[in-house]
């Protein structure tokens, strides 16, 4: 049976919006009225991060950014500073040439269309959407993870799914209301029922829509990519000392973690000449989406360090003024151990 054949959309929204309106969670980022500025953060910041964790970002961001004005602003170590421990670094720096280019070109006001926003750096499909129908009111379709996946189960699609394959199949609900709500409805729907593992069906509202579930077959959908096996990857973390100083270098837009400050990394060689015989300190582990990497920290005095251009792209900072840079979590790893290590040498 096609979902078509037996599915009241009207019916089908209006249980959904009804649902919706009972137990949506209050978040800081749907107060009313609904502003663009409080929607573009909030999803970008949500972008592979729960919510539980976005919530304190975001009210730090409000309090420190309040408007696309004061972001554009702002100096990129601030915004980096601000962001450190959220990851996907791109995310920031992509907002604040953002906000820069709204300012500059828009006159400080968001572009209406989801056409347009997709112009902005860091606006991709899913944002733009978001933003159009919850703040503008167009007929934009939002396909994140929730709502890719609650299609999936309610058309009990047996292929990954696609962002095509939902929009047209999700379109027809779309006529009659608000595409800003049943966007918002179908993304806390995923979140609260229609969970990844263990969905809840039996409290779930659009049972009864729901070819999967009205199948016995939950558990099939949805059709997932094979995950390729993450790279393990070694490298030696160069603690370059001087004094009560220690290097770090700023790392390119162009690298990941752009923008970030950080320990060198160089590639792993024990026989390295310029390496041999320094104090190593203990591994540091951190795992990434797609890779993992393991860190030797090398202890080594600036004086004994014979790569010239490696000083050029950095500087000596403080060990105590530190923490007052952006830097990413590996980095703070690698600098606990440096301080147990000194911390140990003086005691």
């Amino acid at each position: 049976m096609r979902l078509e054949e037996g599915l009241n959309f009207k019916t089908a929204i209006q249980v959904l919006l009804d649902w919706f309106d009972e137990n949506k969670r209050d978040l800081p980022w749907r107060k009313k009225p609904r502003q663009p500025y409080r929607v573009w953060v909030s999803e970008i910041m949500l972008q592979q991060t729960q919510v539980k964790t976005v919530i304190d970002y975001f009210n730090r961001w409000m309090n420190r950014f309040p408007d696309v004005l004061a972001l554009s602003a702002a100096s990129q170590d601030d915004v980096l500073k601000l962001w450190e421990g959220l990851g996907y670094y791109s995310r920031a720096r992509n907002m604040h040439r953002a906000a820069r280019i709204i300012v500059e070109s828009h006159g400080g006001h968001f572009p209406i269309h989801a056409r347009e926003l997709r112009k902005l750096p860091g606006i991709g499909p899913y944002t733009a959407a978001a933003i159009a129908s919850l703040c503008f009111n167009e007929k934009a379709i939002t396909v994140d993870g929730n709502i890719s996946r609650v299609t999936s189960r309610m058309f009990a699609i047996d292929k990954v799914v696609k962002r095509g394959d939902v929009e047209h199949l999700l379109s027809p609900l779309y006529r009659d209301a608000s595409a800003g709500r049943i966007n918002e409805a179908l993304m806390e729907l995923g979140a609260l029922c229609c969970l990844p593992a263990r969905p809840l069906c039996s409290i779930c509202p659009l049972g009864l829509f729901c070819l999967a579930y009205q199948k016995g077959a939950v558990d099939r959908f949805p059709v997932l990519k094979k995950k390729k096996k993450a790279p393990h990857l070694r490298k030696n973390g160069l603690l370059i000392l001087k004094g009560e100083d220690i290097f770090l270098r700023k790392r390119s837009d162009k690298e990941m973690l752009g923008g970030l400050w950080g320990i060198p990394l160089s590639e792993v060689d024990e026989e390295s000449s310029p390496l041999r015989g320094k104090v190593r300190l203990e591994k540091v582990h951190h795992a990434y989406t797609h890779f993992h990497i393991t860190v030797r920290p090398i202890v080594i005095d600036f004086k004994d360090l014979r790569d010239g251009k490696l000083l050029k792209q950095g500087e000596f900072v403080p060990l105590s003024r530190v923490s007052a840079l952006a830097l990413s979590g590996l980095d703070h790893k690698i600098l606990q151990v440096l301080r147990e290590y000194l911390a140990k040498l003086s005691a």
